[in-house]
């Protein structure tokens, strides 16, 4: 596999990739490839390598919303306006309250406008999430738009929302009286051992960052941090043919995209998930709210399924992630590349060789 996996970033332009299969509940094969830094070599590792995970992120925002709910904060039917200061209602359906359980499921009928993606900026956020919450729901707020909204009633049609996870990471905070952030170190993250994990980059050790990189066959535009089109090259620096380093970049929506882990921390994650919410004698969520969350019909909540898998993948400039298992067989893979690239045929590969090993 690893002349495979070396061939396949050759040519995809792929500087660094970090992955693991887990069986059961232990990691039984994990492997770095290339860098995780080309200016400084410093090669990618699933131990030691950090790494936004991009829209995985969601998987572990649920978690928290499922905990909340298990605790008897409130119902996956409640009206969310119970719980924020902010009218959050479809102006075309203003009687149809949006749930906790339309927001899991990519059915409240919130769409992301473009404006959120100006919200890309190089370092850390230097707003908080429930700044942006206010400002994107809010009519007459800074990033409001009447198109935050689509036509369809909530809860009828399935429409992938970044917004709608941003706004469960708030809910999260307000039902919890903490910070998105302190609440995960503390009932997620330290729960399971995932100590080098946060959204942020500057409580994270920075030589362990992994950069995300660009690949460039032509010159294009400049590009400055937060241009609005995902690129954040370093203010003043001119895109080259070849690998173009992005800076370390966030996004204050936070619950949708921007946590920072490695391939082996997240495992840890997954472990729990494939075997009804218990990792190391530690039980992270219920067997019945993970098997609420892994339904055998209808919609998951933040996870997709696809054959006998269950996973999300995430994607952000220079970074793209992938996290499956197959609950069945309690198998399961994470990749982690620093590229902007298509996972499909190094999915079907490492697929292949967990089924080997189930």
């Amino acid at each position: 596999m690893d002349e495979t996996i070396t061939n396949w970033m050759e040519r995809h332009h792929v500087p660094g990739l970090a992955a693991c299969i887990a069986r059961e509940d232990q990691i039984v094969w994990s492997r770095g490839y290339g860098m995780a830094n080309l200016s400084k070599g410093i090669p990618f590792s699933p131990d030691r390598s950090l790494f936004p995970i991009a829209s995985i992120t969601k998987t572990i925002t649920a978690t928290a919303v499922m905990q909340l709910r298990d605790r008897g904060y409130f119902t996956l039917d409640d009206d969310v306006n119970r719980f924020i200061g902010i009218n959050i209602r479809n102006p075309g359906h203003p009687d149809v309250p949006i749930t906790f359980r339309h927001l899991l499921t990519h059915t409240s009928s919130l769409k992301d406008d473009d404006v959120l993606y100006s919200l890309y900026a190089a370092g850390d956020p230097t707003r908080s999430l429930g700044d942006v919450i206010a400002e994107y729901f809010r009519p007459g707020g800074s990033l409001w738009s009447r198109k935050i909204y689509s036509k369809q009633q909530p809860g009828t049609r399935e429409r992938y929302s970044n917004a709608g996870f941003a706004l469960l990471g708030h809910l999260v905070e307000q039902v919890s009286n903490k910070p998105l952030e302190d609440y995960l170190q503390q009932n997620i993250f330290s729960v399971i051992g995932m100590d080098e994990t946060s959204f942020y980059i500057g409580k994270l050790d920075l030589e362990k960052q992994a950069r995300a990189y660009t690949y460039a066959k032509k010159l294009r535009r400049q590009l400055v941090p937060g241009d609005g089109d995902g690129n954040l090259l370093p203010e003043g620096v001119t895109p080259k043919i070849g690998y173009n380093e992005h800076e370390l970049y966030s996004y204050p929506t936070l619950a949708d995209g921007m946590i920072r882990t490695s391939v082996n921390q997240l495992a840890r994650f997954m472990i729990a998930m494939m075997n009804e919410g218990r990792f190391s004698g530690v039980q992270l969520l219920g067997k019945e709210t993970v098997k609420e969350m892994l339904p055998k019909s209808g919609p998951g909540l933040a996870w997709f399924r696809r054959g006998p898998y269950w996973g999300h993948d995430g994607g952000d400039p220079g970074c793209t992630t992938e996290m499956q298992f197959n609950p069945r067989t309690r198998t399961g893979y994470i990749i982690f590349a620093n590229a902007d690239v298509d996972l499909k045929k190094m999915v079907s590969h490492i697929e292949q060789a967990a089924e080997i090993m189930a």
